[in-house]
């Protein structure tokens, strides 16, 4: 599976070329909102969202049938930015199981600012 292909997909919202990447019976899961789709179901959600979006992968690994991937999803209109973080099981090449993460970016809260604790990853 060709994951950088994957991401291209899902960023441009095409369902069509999504759908490949995908067993007809494969499971998706939304943890961070307790979500649980089908893959009809998950591109509609993924698809439909409003916006036009951008991103880029920025890590993968694998070990044997689980692919691991890292993207900074963002937008312009209105101003987004979320990394997402994701395990897919792979079987006969497609996805069978994925189980995504999604967090939105910004600034690290004011309590710890004030504790003076951390620095920046990128400036």
């Amino acid at each position: 599976m060709n994951i950088q292909q994957y991401w291209a997909a899902a960023v441009a919202q095409d369902a069509n070329r999504m759908r490949t990447f995908f067993r007809t019976d494969a499971i998706i899961r939304w943890h961070n909102t307790n979500e649980q789709f089908t893959v009809e179901e998950f591109l509609r959600a993924n698809c439909e969202y409003p916006g036009t979006w951008h991103g880029e992968l920025e890590r993968t690994e694998q070990l044997h049938d689980l692919l691991i991937s890292v993207a900074h999803i963002y937008s312009v209109e209105p101003a987004e930015s979320h990394h997402v973080v994701c395990f897919m099981q792979l079987k006969d090449g497609r996805i069978a199981v994925m189980d995504e993460y999604w967090g939105e970016d910004g600034t690290a809260p004011q309590w710890r600012l004030e504790k003076a604790i951390g620095t920046a990853i990128k400036t």
